[in-house]
């Protein structure tokens, strides 16, 4: 990734967006554009002159710039204010980059709850993957590696080759992980009739098998594993096993109008309860 683009909101929640963007792209030859966004119509309705949110925004800039600079002074970065809605305003923006990084409160309010944490929204929006950084992100040393979410279709091709080829800038182990369970009204009757569900782990376990082999052939010097997970949800399951790593890697079909509405239930609600930074990588 060379041109990565930061929400940038005056919160908390954009301060870790920026600081695991500074941390990711060390050593990189790599450009951050850090973006603030203004909504006009939000600043009408609550009384406020549109040259106050122009100066306002300019100040969050300048500080956040600042204090990246401060800490990581051999970083290139560079701001960009705008004006508009916020949602639409980061997707146009961040597709004219290689990926964009937000943080999130992953619902921890009500309002984030009902309305959808932006990273969720934006990441079903654009053509570029969306990093969503957990507002309780602790940076640290990055050595625990990435894992990747493998689903059944082809939704996580363009994850794993992205998770791959950032593990083998950065020198880190991905796994390949698939989740997977049946509801207990499949799973008794299976059990009753002595097949039991073994062959549905096996089935994903084999799939996995077959992706690692490839990917060492492709990456001789990246190190790589694969498993499969049985546990009560996919999601859960994802979002427990994920706390092992730095990040987590999932992809996603939805950029279509009916999926910005309808997502995936595995991605929303991995994304809902996020518990480390989680990149979501659109599939074409």
């Amino acid at each position: 990734m060379k041109k990565i683009l930061v929400g940038i909101d005056g919160s908390s929640r954009g301060e870790k967006a920026l600081e695991w963007a500074a941390r990711d792209v060390l050593g990189q030859d790599a450009k951050l554009t850090l973006l603030c966004v203004g909504d006009p119509d939000f600043a009408k309705e609550a009384g406020v002159a549109p040259e106050k949110v122009e100066a306002s925004i300019e100040a969050v800039l300048e500080a956040a710039k600042e204090k990246v600079l401060a800490r990581y002074p051999d970083l290139k970065v560079e701001t960009l204010a705008k004006t508009g809605a916020v949602i639409d305003t980061i997707v146009d923006e961040a597709n004219q980059h290689d990926a964009v990084v937000l943080g999130t409160h992953h619902g921890s309010t009500v309002s984030e709850t009902i309305t959808g944490a932006k990273g969720l929204r934006v990441s079903i929006s654009t053509t570029v993957p969306t990093v969503v950084v957990p507002f309780d992100w602790e940076p640290k040393d990055m050595t625990s590696g990435i894992m990747v979410a493998v689903a059944a279709d082809d939704s996580s091709d363009s994850a794993i080759v992205w998770a791959a080829n950032h593990a083998a800038a950065r020198n880190l182990p991905i796994d390949l992980v698939s989740a997977w369970g049946l509801p207990s009204y499949l799973t008794r009757p299976a059990e009753a009739m002595g097949g039991g569900i073994d062959p549905v782990g096996e089935q994903f376990q084999r799939r996995l098998n077959s992706l690692v082999d490839h990917l060492r052939e492709t990456y001789p010097d990246l190190s790589v594993s694969g498993e499969s997970i049985e546990g009560p949800t996919p999601s859960a399951t994802l979002v427990e096993y994920s706390k092992k790593f730095d990040y987590l890697v999932m992809g996603t079909h939805s950029r279509s109008t009916l999926g910005r509405v309808v997502f995936g239930s595995v991605t929303h609600s991995v994304l809902m309860n996020i518990a480390v930074p989680t990149v979501i990588v659109p599939q074409p």
